[in-house]
């Protein structure tokens, strides 16, 4: 039996990546699953935007065998150039916001030369999604238009987000209810729906793992990972909004970044449905086939790239399974079965 701690860090910064395995060791999930023999960095490995070039690098540098939260083009590009990297797990579907564009913008076309507001520079999944369609488009994403980084294009939880629009720092951006019926009141349109592209969800970050970890630790892993998706099933819980909050506050209290210890994620309970976390660690083939081809088309990858060869969801499935098979957990996962039903992933 191999005795050595399993060293696990969260690929960003972001205090959302956290939450899940802090409710696993909070509430006692790792205990019982069995996965006491770790440790656990949740301040963020890299900054996303060099997290395809350097991923596997700082992993190596500080000792990580998983990585929690990666982006998906992250891990295709690097194991396409054989660095040791495999997906073992859904941690992220694309989150279910709208892109709104100031009146006079109605195509992608359009957003030629206009600012676009994001949270961080760097390819993560909701500006993927806009950055592949303005390409469709015919633009070039990274010359032809100016992405504005700053956190009040985070979450779009508070009004800050509307006023950068009004005061004409951003011409697109990210928003949702309550905020973007007042965006539309001011003539602004949407110009993409994740939700209606996407109704089942698209995956947008992984757990990426070393083949070491999974060859060698196969039992450690799929204890680290029933755990993991019983913390997803509580994030998803309304029931456990209070909790949860104050979960969140200690949790950004405690970031070196200011940025984080300004922001908000979980602001109402009725938001907790919404969180893009897979209820059963699942990563849908051919939601990873999608983005393996809008990579190809894009030089990212070689062209005779197969994603078969990146993904090993045995452990992510055996560990769902052993879960359903135990009836004391047979109440939340109903709860959860019905989330998914409501909200289609």
């Amino acid at each position: 039996m191999n005795s050595e701690k399993i060293r696990i860090a969260t690929s960003s910064y972001h205090i959302g990546h956290a939450i899940a395995p802090m409710i696993a060791m909070e509430k006692g999930f790792f205990r019982e699953e069995g996965f006491e023999n770790f440790d656990l960095l949740t301040e963020g490995l890299i900054p996303s935007f060099v997290e395809r070039l350097a991923l596997s690098a700082a992993m190596k540098e500080r000792g990580i065998q998983m990585v929690l939260g990666a982006q998906i083009p992250s891990v295709l590009s690097l194991h396409s150039q054989g660095e040791d990297l495999q997906i073992v797990f859904g941690w992220r579907f694309v989150p279910q916001a709208d892109w709104y564009a100031r009146p006079g913008i109605q195509s992608f076309a359009d957003l030629k030369g206009k600012k676009i507001g994001i949270r961080d520079k760097g390819s993560t999944g909701p500006t993927r999604v806009l950055w592949n369609q303005i390409k469709k488009a015919g633009l070039d994403p990274d010359k032809d238009v100016l992405w504005v980084h700053d956190r009040i294009f985070a979450y779009h939880r508070t009004r800050e987000h509307v006023d950068a629009m009004k005061e004409g720092k951003a011409d697109c951006m990210q928003s949702s209810a309550p905020f973007s019926e007042e965006l539309k009141k001011m003539g602004c349109g949407l110009i993409l729906s994740a939700k209606r592209l996407y109704p089942k969800g698209r995956p947008m970050a992984v757990i990426a793992a070393r083949r070491s970890l999974i060859d060698e630790r196969g039992q450690d892993l799929r204890a680290f990972l029933r755990a993991i998706i019983r913390g997803f099933w509580a994030e998803r819980d309304q029931e456990n909004f209070s909790y949860l909050a104050d979960l969140e506050k200690r949790l950004r209290a405690k970031s070196p970044s200011a940025d984080e210890r300004a922001l908000r994620l979980l602001t109402s309970p009725d938001r907790l449905e919404l969180r893009p976390l897979p209820v059963d660690g699942h990563v849908p083939i051919e939601g990873l086939k999608e983005i393996a081809e809008e990579m190809k088309q894009n030089g990212e990858i070689p062209l005779n790239y197969r994603v078969e060869e990146v993904l090993v969801d045995k452990p992510a499935r055996d560990a769902f399974e052993n879960l359903m098979s135990r009836k004391g957990l047979e109440a939340e996962w109903q709860r959860m079965k019905r989330i998914v039903e409501r909200q289609g992933f």
